[in-house]
């Protein structure tokens, strides 16, 4: 008599290392998953990328792409090249960082588009570079969930693009994705500007964000004002970049000459307002307490007229010699010009 175990499904099993429990159950997605359950079933087998679609059930465009590029980036997989393809098989090999950084020598092009980086290739730079493998792994932390193969692209182009160091490639991708302008557009507009504008270190950054920031913040006070529930005209924030960042107004004075307009005109005429803010600004007033106080002296001085035409000056007169403002003239001068049209 014979005896044996009844196995039962046990008859046939394959390991899973347990890191892939230990250090990626939250990071790896479904698909993820499934690849490298489906490459560690098959003990070493290269399947190419019709096969593993076929297999797996992608259909798709990129979701191969993405679910492998998890796992290349921590060398748990790897691409093996044949004549002209890749194929995926599971790989043997841990991840080890060397102590010098390997960074290719890429010619910056940044009037051109990145060009496209394997997965394979994004791997190698993060196994073989600390700075490289600190700046996905914390990229992944800011989109929250493994990066897709475009994103990596996107991520890898920022240094070896547009040049931008890690640091300040972090601090880009962490405000764009904060403000809610995730796309890649938007985020390869932002690198292309820092790059040509010197914006190489965290300082500097900082700055260029602060900056970014406030322009947001009277984008949006601008949106609420007019009602709007889409983004504002090109027209009118080319004008609100040019009265924040080459004038130096505040949203406080933007918003004072806002008022004015529509006090003035019934209406939001932007060219009116644009003359407005450029008398402020020649006549040297930066606040709205300054521009108020130029006001009330200029009625103090001219209590006589009894007509008042604006919220922020009195009727037209001579302005006085110790008055470096007149905001009711220069309303009245605004209002001619804007009726003829000049």
């Amino acid at each position: 008599m014979d005896y044996t175990l009844n196995a039962g499904v046990w008859n046939s099993v394959f390991a899973v290392p347990t890191s892939v429990v230990d250090e990626y159950i939250k990071l790896a997605g479904g698909n993820s998953l499934k690849l490298l359950l489906f490459l560690l079933r098959h003990g070493g087998k290269s399947f190419s990328e019709d096969e593993l679609c076929e297999k797996l059930g992608f259909v798709k465009s990129g979701e191969l792409e993405d679910a492998a590029v998890f796992w290349e980036q921590r060398g748990v997989i790897r691409r093996v090249y044949g004549d002209d393809s890749g194929e995926l098989c599971a790989s043997k090999e841990k991840i080890v960082h060397t102590e010098e950084s390997q960074k290719p020598v890429v010619e910056k092009t940044k009037s051109l588009k990145p060009a496209a980086v394997s997965s394979g290739e994004i791997a190698e730079r993060i196994k073989n570079d600390k700075e490289i493998a600190m700046l996905f792994s914390e990229a992944e932390i800011l989109y929250a969930r493994p990066l897709r193969q475009r994103e990596s692209n996107l991520v890898i182009s920022l240094v070896d693009h547009y040049g931008l160091n890690v640091g300040v490639s972090l601090m880009l991708l962490n405000y764009c994705l904060k403000a809610g302008k995730q796309t890649p557009d938007y985020i390869q507009t932002c690198a292309k500007d820092w790059a040509d504008n010197g914006i190489n270190s965290v300082e500097l950054a900082n700055a260029r964000i602060l900056k970014l920031e406030r322009r947001d913040n009277i984008y949006e006070r601008f949106k609420t004002t007019l009602g709007l529930n889409t983004k504002l005209p090109k027209k009118i924030t080319d004008l609100i970049d040019k009265w924040t960042e080459q004038w130096g107004f505040s949203d406080e004075m933007i918003m004072y000459a806002y008022d004015e307009t529509v006090y003035n005109t019934g209406s939001f005429e932007p060219r009116y307002m644009n003359s407005i803010l450029e008398n402020l600004k020649n006549s040297n007033i930066f606040t709205v307490e300054e521009a108020k106080k130029a006001s009330e002296e200029y009625k103090s001085k001219n209590k006589p007229a009894a007509k008042t035409k604006t919220a922020a000056g009195a009727a037209n007169s001579s302005k006085p010699s110790n008055s470096s403002f007149d905001m009711n003239d220069v309303m009245e001068q605004i209002k001619n010009r804007y009726k003829n049209g000049s």
